[in-house]
């Protein structure tokens, strides 16, 4: 019979076999512990041991050595730190990826404000059919409650657009607005619209911070063209849309046509969802209470409550151009155009907002758009009948104007903010006007119904006033610095001419002084003189 080497080692009178065959499997073994084993060893009684103990226990002695010399040294040791990542290098400023980005921000917004913009159509055949007999500042409330939707949760949104991306938000936005442009097909009475409407608005508000603030992510030195871009895409869809709205409405069932703009809303939105990426990584947003930090610079506190005030009524005339159109008398052509021709003006606004701006300076361009939209309002949307040129002149200029002024507003927030509080700053902004967006249509509402007829004169009126007080206020800072700096010229130049008058009396006693001074020099020359010839 076979015998293992310990075994054989300890003979057939050693005692104890086991222990040497225990303590050599382990060390044959390539996972053991060494530490446990001598211990094993060493507990053999000194009157069972034998020379082979010894060898192991030195054996496993030495083994038990190495490995902790070699655990200290794997210790010391430093373990190969990460690659650090590659710096993020400045935005490509073009580029497939980021036309790609342009490209899925400007039909987000195209669908989104397409719908906004282009209520009025929506308005009109709802106080024709379904909602027949109820009031226009009524129905108003459905208009004004989606649009306070899509901007009042700028400041939100923006936040974890930064913290997350664009890409969940996005495909929120599309399922959400899809969602509620098919449950507008199947309302019936007054309240499953205003919810339904107010669904589309917080799907709106889902994509409205991405689409507006990613182009930053991409664009530095072209940034100004691809904002203009972007915007633009809502403007385009404010003409395309009344058309295709009001196109179908008139071939097809109601309900047909919306779930055929639900559709098309799907698949103009979804590129978005694949198209719209971050570049930078996620950021930490600074806390809230950081929030109230811009609220101490006034010139941003006016700007936003002229916003405000311009903001209670710049929608109106989009939402009643119908209104409008007919309280004038115009043919049926330009009535039932009446707001395409003015999103045609608005398109145009916002295309040469920004060209105007880089030309004249942002607040120049801004100012005037906001004072000419006044005026706008006040010559062509007051007076009644002024014929089917009037009308047609009097859209294409408060759609240009107002473009050119909506456009505009993000530019002049950035003019006056530092680089760190843009955002925040335009995210609060948005988040600023929607209760004025909410509560303006409704009041022209109840204005347009206290006017015999149902005319626009003292909506107009009110619009005109609303957009001269907000764009006063807006700029007034500026205003202010002007009439101080005129008001310091004066006592300037006073005190300049005071300065000047003593400054010539001054020159003229030095020259007196001077002249006094040779006068005596040439008498006591004479003197010199005469004394010399008498001593001759």
């Amino acid at each position: 019979m076979s015998t293992s080497p310990a075994e054989a080692h300890a003979g057939p009178s050693d005692p104890r076999p086991h222990v040497h065959a225990h303590a050599h499997n382990f060390l044959a073994e390539p996972h053991h512990d060494p530490a446990a084993e001598l211990a094993l060893v060493r507990s053999i009684s000194p009157r069972l041991r034998s020379s082979r103990d010894g060898d192991i226990e030195r054996e496993l002695e030495d083994e038990l050595a190495r490995e902790i010399t070699n655990g200290a040294s794997a210790r010391n040791t430093p373990t190969p730190a990460a690659p650090a990542p590659a710096p993020l290098g400045p935005p490509p400023d073009g580029g497939l990826e980021a036309w790609l980005v342009v490209a899925g921000s400007f039909l987000s917004l195209f669908c989104i404000f397409g719908l906004v913009t282009g209520m009025g159509q929506l308005q009109a055949y709802y106080l024709a059919h379904q909602l027949v007999g109820t009031s226009k500042s009524t129905v108003a409330w459905i208009a004004s409650v989606q649009t306070m939707m899509v901007f009042g949760g700028s400041v939100f949104f923006g936040r974890v657009f930064d913290i997350r991306g664009p890409r969940a938000l996005t495909i929120g936005g599309v399922l959400v607005t899809s969602g509620a442009l098919v449950a507008i097909a199947f309302c019936k009475v007054y309240y499953q619209f205003l919810l339904s409407h107010m669904l589309f608005g917080i799907g709106g508000t889902f994509i409205y911070s991405p689409a507006t603030g990613i182009a930053g992510h991409w664009f530095l030195a072209r940034r100004s063209t691809a904002v203009g871009i972007i915007v633009a895409g809502g403007g385009l869809g404010g003409i395309i849309y009344p058309i295709l709205i009001k196109e179908l409405s008139d071939r097809l069932k109601f309900r047909d046509a919306m779930l055929i703009v639900a559709g098309f809303n799907f698949v103009m939105m979804a590129p978005a969802c694949v198209w719209m990426k971050s570049r930078l990584p996620p950021k930490t947003p600074p806390p809230w209470r950081d929030l109230a930090k811009p609220w101490r610079d006034m010139q941003y506190v006016c700007l936003v409550v002229g916003v405000a005030f311009v903001s209670l009524n710049i929608f109106t005339p989009y939402f009643n151009a119908p209104v409008y159109a007919a309280g004038n008398r115009t043919n049926a052509t330009v009535h039932a155009y009446s707001i395409v021709i003015m999103q045609t003006g608005a398109f145009l606004g916002r295309v040469t907002g920004g060209l105007l701006a880089d030309r004249f300076g942002v607040w120049n361009a801004w100012g005037a758009a906001g004072v000419s939209m006044s005026i706008t309002a006040f010559a062509f949307w007051t007076g009644t009948p002024i014929g089917s040129a009037g009308v047609v002149i009097g859209l294409l200029l408060y759609g240009y104007t107002s473009g050119a002024y909506i456009t505009l507003i993000s530019a002049s927030i950035a003019s006056i903010s530092p680089v760190s509080e843009i955002g925040a700053r335009m995210g609060m902004n948005w988040s600023a006007i929607a209760i004025p967006m909410l509560i303006g249509p409704v009041l022209s509402g109840r204005l347009i119904q206290a006017q015999p007829h149902g005319t626009f004169t003292y909506a107009g009126i009110f619009v005109g006033c609303t957009a001269l007080v907000g764009i006063t206020v807006s700029l007034w800072p500026l205003i202010w610095r002007a009439i101080t700096r005129v008001r310091r010229k004066g006592p300037d130049e006073e005190r300049g001419k005071t300065d000047e008058g003593h400054g010539e009396a001054a020159s003229q006693a030095t020259l007196a002084d001077e002249g006094n001074k040779e006068g005596e020099g040439d008498g006591r020359q004479s003197a010199e003189v005469k004394q010399i010839k008498v001593d001759v």
